[in-house]
C-alpha cells in the first residue's frame, strides 16, 4: 500500500527541511516531500547550506518556472493529502491553499511569529493576516515559538490548532564533537549573518570595552558575513588589543564545515532581536558550549536555561558586556554550564522531531 504524501512548501533550501524530510520518510508511516520555491538560493546563505542536490524527496523551483505551475504540477505528480505552507501570505500562501481547496487535501502553515520592526508595520502585518486568514484560513499552524502560538492562536477559528513546533535538526555532528577543558583564555564564538537583527553593533560595542577591561583574557572568532560587519571593523581600528583577539572562520565547503569553529570555542554569543530560526542555539549546546543570548531567538529559547545552560541579556551593549565579564570573572560557573549544556538540547533532534510531525498529521491521512 501507498504511503500517503505530505508536501512541505517553504522558501530556500534549508539544511534543516532536508534533515527533517529524510527523518520522517525513514519512519516509513508518510511519504514527505519538501518544496522549495525561491530561486536565489544562495542570496543570504553560502553554497554549503545546499544540502538537497538530487534527492528524490526534495524539490527546487527554476527561474523559468513560474509558482503556480510548479506547484500545479506538484500536485498533480503527488496527489498530497496534506500540505504544509511555510508561507502564512502571498502568492505561494493562496496557490497552495487555492490547490488544496480543489484537490480535497488539508492546508496547514508553518511559521515564525512576524517580526517586530515597527508597531506600525507589526499592526499592519496582523490586519493582513487577519484578512486573508478569513477567506483562506489555515487548518492547523506549526508555529515556531511560544510567541508564534500565541500570534497565530489569535488569527484561528479553532485557538488549539497552533501548536508549537520548533526546528529539529540532525544534532550528532555537533555531539561527536569533543568536550574541550575550560582554558584561561575564553574563546568566544558569534555565528550568524552580521546583520542588524543580530545586535552587532552593540555586540562590536560589548567586546571593545571588554578589550579594555579584560585585555589578553579572550579571543572572539566571528563565523559570518554580512553588511554589519563593519562595526566590528570599526571597532578593531579603534582598539588594537580587540583587534588581536579577534578572527574570522567562514570559508566553508560543506553544512558540516561550519561546525568547525564550535569545536574550538568555549560560549556562543547571539544577541539576536529577532531570529526566528537561531538553529545554531542547540548546535552550540550540543557541542558542549554555554550560551548568551536574548529572549528574541524564539524558538531556540526552548532550549536555554538562564543560569543553567546560559545567560539570557537585554540586546544592549551593557547587558552584552556584563554577561561577557561574568564568564571570564567567574570560571567556575562556566563550566558547570558547560556540564550542563550537551543534554539540554536531545528534545531538538531531527529523529524527535520527525515522530512528533508523523503523530501531528496522523488526524489528517
Amino acid at each position: 500500500m501507498s504511503r500517503p504524501v505530505v508536501l512541505f512548501v517553504t522558501s530556500y533550501v534549508s539544511p534543516f527541511m532536508t534533515e527533517l524530510t529524510a527523518a520522517v520518510n525513514a519512519l516509513g508511516e508518510i511519504e514527505l516531500h519538501a518544496v522549495y520555491v525561491e530561486t536565489t538560493q544562495f542570496a543570504n546563505h553560502g553554497a554549503h547550506w545546499d544540502t538537497a542536490p538530487d534527492r528524490p524527496d526534495t524539490h527546487r523551483r527554476t527561474e523559468d518556472t513560474s509558482v503556480e505551475t510548479y506547484l500545479r504540477k506538484l500536485f498533480a505528480a503527488h496527489r498530497p493529502r496534506v500540505v504544509i505552507c511555510g508561507y502564512g501570505r502571498g502568492v505561494t500562501y493562496e496557490t497552495a491553499f487555492s490547490l488544496c481547496r480543489a484537490s480535497g487535501a488539508t492546508f496547514g502553515v508553518f511559521a515564525e511569529q512576524p517580526m517586530r520592526d515597527g508597531c506600525f508595520k507589526h499592526l499592519a502585518r496582523t490586519a493582513y493576516y487577519a484578512a486573508l486568514w478569513r477567506r483562506m484560513p489555515p487548518a492547523f499552524v506549526l508555529a515556531v515559538g511560544d510567541r508564534a502560538v500565541q500570534f497565530y492562536r489569535r488569527l484561528l477559528r479553532e485557538p488549539e490548532a497552533a501548536v508549537f513546533f520548533p526546528y529539529y535538526q540532525d544534532l550528532r555532528p555537533v555531539l561527536a564533537i569533543p568536550d574541550r577543558p575550560l582554558r584561561e583564555k575564553l574563546h568566544f564564538l558569534f555565528s550568524g549573518r552580521l546583520v542588524a537583527q543580530h545586535s552587532i553593533r552593540e555586540l562590536a560595542t560589548a567586546f571593545e570595552k571588554l578589550a579594555q577591561t579584560h585585555a589578553g583574557r579572550f579571543h572572539w572568532c566571528i563565523s559570518g558575513t554580512g553588511p554589519e560587519e563593519r562595526w566590528i571593523r570599526q571597532a578593531m581600528a579603534r582598539s588594537a588589543v580587540l583587534a588581536r583577539a579577534v578572527s574570522f572562520d567562514r570559508e566553508f565547503a560543506t553544512w558540516n564545515d561550519r561546525l568547525r569553529p564550535f569545536a574550538t570555542s568555549d560560549i556562543l554569543v547571539l544577541p539576536s532581536l529577532h531570529a526566528g530560526w537561531g538553529l545554531v542555539i542547540p548546535e552550540a549546546l550540543g557541542s558542549g558550549m554555554p550560551v548568551i543570548t536574548t529572549r528574541g531567538v524564539e524558538a531556540a529559547r526552548y532550549y536555554v536555561e538562564a543560569g543553567v545552560n546560559g545567560l539570557l541579556v537585554e540586546p544592549r551593549p551593557t547587558d552584552i558586556y556584563r554577561a561577557l565579564a561574568f564568564c571570564l570573572d567567574r570560571p567556575q560557573v562556566v563550566a558547570a554550564m558547560q556540564a550542563q549544556a550537551r543534554a539540554s538540547v536531545a528534545r531538538g533532534d531531527v529523529r524527535v522531531g520527525a515522530k512528533r510531525l508523523t503523530g501531528l498529521l496522523a488526524r489528517w491521512l
